[in-house]
């Protein structure tokens, strides 16, 4: 289903459906990509978590190099469909869609581990909260579970 706003999860990480990059808020914070969010997994040192942010990097990866080379072989191919070799302009053509599809699918299978590792992280990781707030002129608690 999609909606024009996605909700938060405020007790742990919600993962945001992006069109560019990966983002994460946690804590009220947009950790975007991840160079900026994979100590959240790591400071854990859980390794069914860390085993999910690696084969997400691994996928992400994969499906981004597949994507390129699919690419460059539609370039190729289109660009031999004038001369004397359309067997092979065709080839190449067909190769590269095919391997942009399995690009595509290893980002979709990378997106789903990233989504995982934030669903295990909130079952396993979500903490209380207790804090002060002072007014001016009364003091309270909050406490968050």
């Amino acid at each position: 289903m999609v909606c024009a706003q996605q909700p938060l999860n405020s007790k742990g990480m919600t993962y945001l459906q992006a069109s560019r990059q990966n983002n994460i808020v946690y804590n009220d914070t947009v950790f975007r990509g991840s160079k900026e969010f994979k100590h959240l997994f790591f400071r854990t040192g859980d390794a069914e978590l860390l085993g999910l942010y690696k084969k997400h990097q691994s996928n992400k990866i994969w499906g981004q190099a597949m994507g390129f080379v699919g690419t460059v072989s539609v370039l190729v191919g289109l660009n031999n469909l004038s001369g004397n070799q359309k067997g092979f302009g065709w080839g190449m053509i067909g190769a590269g869609f095919l391997s942009s599809l399995t690009g595509g699918y290893f980002s979709l299978i990378s997106q789903r581990h990233l989504n995982t590792a934030i669903n295990l992280f909130n079952q396993r990781y979500r903490r209380t909260a207790l804090g002060v707030g002072v007014g001016d002129k009364s003091v309270g608690l909050v406490y968050k579970f």
